[in-house]
């Protein structure tokens, strides 16, 4: 497929003529800023923030659930906060352009005292990355920004199981509040870049895309309630779960209408040129690959820990280290190395290829594997998966021109956020079904009655392992567990090697050393820019 396509086809090329303030931006290469690293800083806590309220619960959920009587429900803990992360993206790209990238960000400071439970925007904060960073260059800025979400990763988890254990549950979701309110103020203050400043706010939000974002908001909560309930509460092949599955299809496929017609949508937050291009559709899709793979780990590592081990929340949570530690060294040198040698290619297939291996190890783990073997097979899970987590970005913008990059890293947020609902549901619903089938095996009608109800997920606790005192009924059930989460290792495999597959379909292309853009730091003479949009922007030759 050519990669030098128009983007999308939506405008004419007659019709791409920038104003002489653009020309002069192209002639001259804009350069790193370096008296900001307040940005940076403030990027990181932010990402800091939201990885903390990502993996706070995955070693709390079953204690939650429990707390709630959730029983089948509990999924949607996490589901209803990446669902959030997942509807925005695609309309944050936009909106960064339209309303400037200082506004957008900070403007959810409101919702955070409303709602006491802050939200991070990844896709404006790489958007930012991205206009004050070339593209061969982004790769260690990223990992250094990642540095934060690696951080609040590793703490999540112990975090959470130390408040579970000594005070409420309910606190790990006020625990971000003045974390959230010291970065939006600090991005606040320090963030000063260019922006379209002649457009009245009528004219700005007249340009958003108010309607295909209302039916892909639609569409993706309708396949998120079929993928919940789907072989927890009703059957697959029911319509219970056909239906809202059916109207999620037909919800982005009158998305993508909407979104690809240029009488309809002039200016669209997900326009066709990134699926017409090989390397951005392909890298998109390790995003979502990825994204997948990395939260069936963090979600399920800490239920072999609970559930067959038998340990607490708390030593749960101390026992994932060693996986989610891991990320901060190996996403670091793999964004160094990008920037080296400028090429992302052997990194993706290193990465997928050691993660698939993991997942065939640690669907072997069993209640007397030592804690030599776990600790091993979670740093080679984090060697592929964190040296992943810095390079997916710069791939999908290498075929694209920087005037894109905002759309393109909406998107690319979206694919990674949409992976995380799936990395979660689907391990969920297998482990509830491999439950249900094998609770025949527990000779007490009580137990297997619980693990069978599609509740299985919040017995899978040391709590509950202790109330069985009977030593052939505990062995009994711990096998059910064993048993259950072999399966849910053995299927991530695919997604794993999906990835590695995908990986060869990308085209390996020359970053850019060179930073051209209208959207960088402001300089004292030029705080604004002249009005342009994404829709103007071409796929730059490869």
């Amino acid at each position: 497929m050519d990669e030098t396509c128009e983007l999308g086809n939506m405008w004419a090329p007659d019709q791409l003529q920038p104003t002489s303030s653009h020309e002069l931006a192209r002639e001259q290469p804009k350069i790193v800023p370096t008296t900001n690293p307040t940005i940076i800083l403030a990027l990181s806590i932010t990402g800091l923030m939201s990885a903390i309220e990502g993996t706070i619960i995955t070693s709390a959920l079953p204690t939650i659930t429990n707390a709630l009587g959730g029983g089948d429900s509990y999924i949607w803990v996490p589901s209803a906060y990446l669902l959030a992360q997942v509807a925005i993206h695609p309309f944050a790209g936009q909106a960064s352009n339209i309303f400037g990238r200082r506004n957008f960000p900070t403007g959810s400071r409101c919702p955070l005292h409303a709602r006491r439970r802050p939200q991070r925007d990844s896709a404006v904060e790489e958007t930012i990355v991205t206009d004050i960073v070339p593209l061969r260059e982004r790769g260690q800025y990223m990992a250094i920004m990642g540095i934060g979400a690696i951080v609040g990763a590793t703490v999540g988890p112990f975090l959470g199981g130390l408040i579970t254990d000594h005070a409420s549950w309910r606190w790990c979701f006020y625990i971000n509040v003045p974390i959230g309110a010291f970065a939006f103020d600090t991005l606040f203050v320090f963030l000063l870049v260019k922006y379209e400043s002649d457009l009245s706010w009528s004219a700005r939000f007249r340009r958003i895309d108010i309607s295909s974002n209302a039916i892909f908001v639609a569409a993706i909560v309708s396949a998120l309630i079929a993928l919940t309930w789907g072989g927890t509460i009703y059957n697959w092949i029911t319509y219970h779960i056909i239906v809202p599955l059916a109207l999620g299809l037909v919800g982005v496929l009158l998305f993508a209408a909407f979104e690809w017609t240029p009488r309809i949508c002039p200016e669209p937050s997900f326009p066709r040129g990134m699926v017409l291009n090989r390397t951005s559709a392909a890298a998109l899709v390790l995003t979502f690959t990825h994204a997948i793979v990395a939260y069936w780990v963090y979600y399920f590592l800490p239920i072999y820990f609970q559930a067959v081990k038998g340990f607490s929340p708390l030593r749960s949570g101390i026992n994932t280290l060693p996986n989610v530690a891991g990320g901060l060294v190996f996403a670091v040198l793999a964004g160094v190395l990008l920037s080296k040698f400028g090429r992302h290619q052997p990194i993706h297939l290193g990465g997928f290829a050691n993660t698939t291996a993991s997942f065939g190890l640690l669907s072997i783990l069993d209640t007397n594997s030592s804690t030599a073997a776990w600790v091993r097979i979670q740093l080679l899970n984090t060697i592929g998966s964190g040296r992943l987590d810095g390079v997916l970005l710069p791939a999908v913008q290498a075929p694209l021109n920087e005037g894109y990059v905002a759309t393109a890293t909406g998107i690319w947020s979206f694919s990674r956020y949409f992976g995380c609902i799936w990395g979660v549901t689907i391990p969920s619903a297998l482990f509830n079904n491999e439950c249900r089938r094998l609770a025949s095996r527990i000779s007490n009608a009580d137990i297997a009655s619980n693990l069978s109800a599609g509740s299985a997920y919040q017995h899978a606790t040391g709590a509950y392992l202790s109330s069985t005192e009977d030593t052939a009924l505990h062995a009994e059930v711990v096998e059910v567990f064993i048993g259950s989460m072999r399966t849910v290792w053995l299927v991530v495999i695919a997604f794993a090697a999906l990835g590695f597959l995908v990986t060869f379909v990308a085209k390996e292309i020359k970053l850019r050393e060179e930073l051209n853009n209208d959207f960088g730091v402001e300089d004292k003479e030029d705080a604004a820019i002249s009005p342009r949009t994404d829709a103007e922007a071409v796929l730059s030759p490869s």
